[in-house]
């Protein structure tokens, strides 16, 4: 099976043709803008991430932001600096050169000041624009895909109708060769034993148990009653009680697979395969952390609850070089049927099968990775993304 994609090189495959312009640090945020603004399609990708932060969060910062320049979702990158900072610039555009990937890297400091800055990147991002314009969408194999996907406003009835559908497309991509990454280590918690049944090997299942086991200590270690963040306010409206409901429910959207391996955040998996990636729950982490990793698209799954009556919201939902297909089977939700890009709640309502269901969204999934855009992708909102960080701010 085959979709019309970029040709990366090393052979790797875009569903998109972007030209991003990452800041190293949050201080460039508004140089990135100001580039972005005169270089009318150009994705600035804006985040939170500054100095005074410890060795072990530079380095994850680091690879999260040099694995989103080498996305494969995007065809060039101008990495933006003020000339000083934790991070090293010049490592990062290495990186992300190693890959294929056209970059180059534009200091404050030294072209001599910030409007000399917006003037020298307009004209490097013009420069790549042009160079990205010509190329062109040829058949590439669906191996060449890896496959994000995140639940959200988890309900009673999530696993009835999107979960499954979701399902459905990791399974697909899987047997073609692919990839497909899931997260919210938390949200394995009570439910990881039915995970390590599914390990590929020993030393995976170990991989996981680990994985969580360190979790669920960190919690048992603070010594709270997590739930109020697991489940959530919204979780628990929606008729969840227990974080092991929650659990139950949100493994059904990484389908029925082996499990290939535990990564850890923003690392790109070794071989396909369905890989937990050990992360917060926080969207804005995962998708991140997910795109360093190299998906290049996202499928998100909401139960229902008040995130599914915005268009964009949470905003961090829409990282901007990956498109985010949303979908839903809540009947509650019928009414912000326009925010999805794909309505299951008929399987719910009694007018299709689950299978059905499950056939038509791979369609629509096919769709959005051969060109048509999401419903996210008409906005024009601009998220400052969250950096995941787990030590101190000095």
């Amino acid at each position: 099976m085959d979709f019309p994609g970029y040709e990366r090189p090393g052979g790797r495959a875009g569903i998109r043709n972007y030209v991003s312009i990452i800041p190293v640090t949050s201080c460039s945020n508004e140089l990135a803008c100001a580039i972005a603004d005169g270089a009318a399609g150009s994705v600035p990708i804006l985040h939170n991430y500054g100095c005074m932060r410890l060795k072990p969060d530079n380095d994850r910062a680091h690879r999260t932001l040099a694995g989103l320049g080498s996305n494969p979702n995007v065809a060039a990158t101008l990495l933006v600096e003020m000339g000083c900072g934790m991070l090293d610039p010049e490592a990062m555009a290495q990186e992300i050169a190693a890959t294929g990937t056209p970059v180059e890297l534009l200091s404050v400091k030294s072209v001599g000041g910030y409007y000399k800055a917006i003037e020298a990147g307009q004209a490097i991002v013009r420069s790549m624009m042009a160079k990205a314009s010509l190329q062109q969408r040829v058949p590439l194999p669906l191996n060449t895909l890896s496959v994000g996907i995140k639940c959200g406003g988890s309900a009673t009835i999530s696993s009835a109708a999107g979960h499954p559908a979701t399902g459905y497309v990791v399974d697909t991509i899987i047997d073609e060769g692919g990839t497909a990454i899931f997260s919210e280590t938390a949200e394995v918690i009570g439910a990881e034993h039915l995970l390590a049944r599914r390990a590929a090997n020993e030393q995976v299942k170990c991989d996981l148990l680990e994985t969580v086991g360190r979790f669920e200590q960190m919690i048992v270690d603070y010594g709270v009653d997590i739930r109020g963040a697991q489940p959530t306010p919204g979780n628990i409206m929606s008729g969840l009680t227990t974080i092991e409901e929650k659990s139950l429910g949100a493994l059904v959207k990484t389908g029925t697979r082996p499990l290939s391996g535990v990564v850890d955040y923003g690392v790109q998996p070794s071989a396909p395969g369905l890989y937990l990636m050990d992360s917060t729950g926080w969207p804005c982490h995962m998708f991140l952390g997910m795109a360093a990793a190299g998906s290049q698209v996202f499928i998100f799954s909401l139960g229902g609850g008040v995130c599914g009556l915005f268009p964009s919201q949470p905003g961090a939902f829409r990282t901007p070089i990956v498109p985010t297909i949303k979908i839903t089977g809540d009947p509650t939700l019928k009414p912000e049927v326009s925010f999805f890009d794909y309505y299951a709640g008929t399987v719910i309502e009694g007018r299709q099968t689950k299978a059905e269901a499950s056939e038509e969204f791979l369609r629509v999934f096919l769709d959005v990775v051969s060109g048509k855009p999401t419903t996210q992708e008409y906005s024009t909102y601009r998220e400052v993304l969250d950096m995941f960080a787990s030590g101190p701010v000095m």
